[in-house]
């Protein structure tokens, strides 16, 4: 075995240990799953295809495909299981984009060059909105974020603790950046964590999967949408089925 391969062997060891989550005090955080990100006639991808042409065709094909149904997956399951489902999405406030990061504002540069015009959204945009796929409910939190880690730029951590969560699973786009990064902050911030590896990706599978590698091996545990609905729904069974004991001496 390579170096490499014995990394991955122990990280799939250590991925069999038991879903650590609170099933009972867990939150579906949904990153950056906008418009910008999610159609390929938007400037995100027409700066990339400018550099590229066709680089990003499979991440599109992912992201219908696979991200976007797993996303609407889980959110039928927290819903049913009255837990929260939280939106973080990505805008400038300020219309010419100065209170971004540096980094953002390269891009914005750069969709100048290419396109002619500045590519980042901007809140109430067109480009900023949820996409339709996923739209919240009424009464669902809405977080605008000016940076990539949500806990940077927001009040999402105090709002989480004001709401009793202890856990939470992150999915959204892209893996390696804006999720991974809210993954990492919110796991160094004392939640458990967990990404819905499927409903997620990045511009190429081999950066998804790095991604996800380097987040299990100490940050938290990474699931398929499919394991995490089946755990919730049984945690939320065993809680309600739990008979009430009264009178009982501690």
């Amino acid at each position: 075995m390579t170096e490499h391969e014995k990394i991955q062997d122990m990280i799939h060891k250590k991925e069999q240990m038991p879903l650590k989550i609170d099933g009972e005090k867990c939150a579906l955080v949904i990153i950056d799953v906008q418009r910008f990100f999610t159609r390929p006639d938007l400037d995100f991808a027409q700066v990339f295809e400018k550099l590229g042409s066709g680089a990003l065709d499979g991440y599109f094909r992912r992201v219908s495909s696979g991200v976007l149904p797993r996303i609407q997956q889980l959110q039928q399951c927290f819903r049913s299981l009255s837990l929260p489902v939280i939106f973080c999405i990505f805008g400038s406030v300020a219309q010419d984009g100065q209170d971004l990061p540096c980094w953002l504002k390269d891009f914005d540069q750069l969709a100048l060059q290419l396109l002619g015009r500045r590519s980042n959204p901007v809140v109430n945009g067109d480009s900023w909105q949820i996409d339709d796929a996923v739209a919240p409910l009424p009464g669902e939190l809405i977080i605008n974020k000016t940076s990539s880690g949500a806990l940077t730029s927001t009040t999402l951590d105090q709002s989480l603790r004001n709401m009793g969560i202890t856990s939470i699973a992150v999915c959204g786009l892209t893996t390696a950046v804006c999720v991974g990064l809210t993954a990492r902050q919110m796991a160094d911030r004392g939640f458990r964590v967990a990404i819905v590896s499927d409903a997620c990706t990045e511009l190429s599978e081999e950066m998804h999967n790095a991604a996800l590698l380097s987040f299990s091996l100490v940050f938290g545990q990474v699931r398929g949408a499919r394991e995490l609905t089946d755990f919730l729904s049984r945690a939320k069974g065993n809680q309600e089925n739990t008979p009430l004991t009264v009178g009982a001496v501690i």
